[in-house]
């Protein structure tokens, strides 16, 4: 019994044996079935209300279109297909689409209309809706120096690639200024102070977004004192015994340090006077556009002898952000102070 059984097991492995590999297609009504090379690699990049699908052929130069579906396969797009090397990409933008997600089954076909299995891909659209959640760069502080206004600015979002600036120049153009998204301060040499400058901040909602996008609006922001800052001072304040012109100076009290202007009106600021801040006095600069004034603030005019307070001379350059200014005044006891300053804009 046990050797009728080995040959009974012999007997069917020479039958498999015998078999052809293919023997499977006699089965088939029209034998074996064509399936086309596949779209390798294919992605969705989001864009605006809009993708771009990227894919490569790979092989099969029998390929001649390709089609892909969408909505639940209720929209379609036919692409011929044009080889002209062994690797060719495919880029084709599906256009008109409600904003969110996207899945696309993708087929090739080849000139008999064989069509390949199906490849599937998803991604976004984006819109309206993405951009109304998206907000300007704002700006921690606005500073004039001496090389134009600088814009120290808040952290932005990694997915923002800059922000644009938009602006009137001291000529009365109207100029725009991209500021990369790594930037932590912007540099805006010619700005036309208490003029608008637009805020308007750019996001890729991925990383491989082919559109750019903007937030709905831009936001205002204004510097409207040229002088307002920072400035290093130097110079001396020259302490009389009684008036100048009996020559008796009792000492010198030499200036240094930073001093911060602080803007009271478009056209005027205050900062310490001397070295005399820590009593509240205060210069109070105005600058017309042409001309340049000062005054001593309400704490230092009471606290002086009344009507003494003397402009020796005064100057300011522009270019450089340089004030230079020496003023006298009496003291109660009736004794002279002369102050000889030089302001530099930081």
């Amino acid at each position: 019994m046990k050797k009728q059984i080995i040959s009974l097991a012999l007997i069917a492995l020479a039958a498999v044996a015998c078999t052809k590999s293919d023997d499977y297609k006699k089965y088939q009504v029209s034998g074996e079935i064509p399936y086309p090379g596949v779209m390798d690699s294919v992605k969705i990049l989001a864009g605006k209300n809009r993708v771009l699908l990227t894919g490569l052929f790979t092989s099969d130069p029998k390929i001649t279109k390709y089609r892909i579906f969408w909505n639940n396969r209720q929209d379609s797009l036919e692409v011929a297909v044009e080889r002209k090397g062994f690797v060719d990409t495919a880029r084709t933008f599906i256009n008109n689409l409600a904003e969110g997600a996207i899945s696309v089954e993708v087929r090739t076909y080849d000139a008999a209309g064989n069509k390949s299995i199906p490849i599937f891909a998803v991604g976004n659209a984006y819109g309206t809706q993405y951009e109304s959640g998206v907000s300007n760069r704002s700006a921690s502080a606005t500073t004039v120096t001496k090389g134009g206004l600088k814009i120290t600015w808040t952290p932005v979002s990694p997915g923002s690639p800059f922000t644009r600036l938009t602006y009137t120049a001291t000529d009365g153009t109207v100029k725009t200024m991209r500021v990369p998204g790594r930037d932590e301060t912007t540099l805006v040499p010619d700005y036309q102070y208490n003029t608008k400058l637009l805020v308007q901040t750019a996001y890729l909602p991925e990383a491989t977004a082919i559109d750019t996008f903007y937030t709905l609006k831009p936001d205002t922001l204004i510097k409207s004192n040229a002088l307002a800052g920072v400035y290093s001072s130097s110079g001396v304040r020259t302490n009389y015994t009684g008036p100048v012109s009996n020559n008796v100076v009792a000492g010198t009290n030499a200036l240094s340090g930073d001093k911060t202007a602080t803007a009271l009106g478009a056209d005027k600021i205050e900062l310490d006077y001397a070295n005399l801040g820590g009593n509240g006095w205060k210069y109070v600069f105005s600058y017309n556009g042409t001309a340049m004034t000062v005054a001593p603030n309400a704490t230092m005019a009471g606290a002086i002898a009344a009507g003494s307070f003397i402009v020796h001379s005064i100057s300011y350059d522009k270019a450089t952000g340089i004030i230079t200014v020496k003023t006298a005044y009496t003291n109660t006891a009736g004794d002279d102070r002369v102050v000889e300053e030089t302001l530099t804009l930081k």
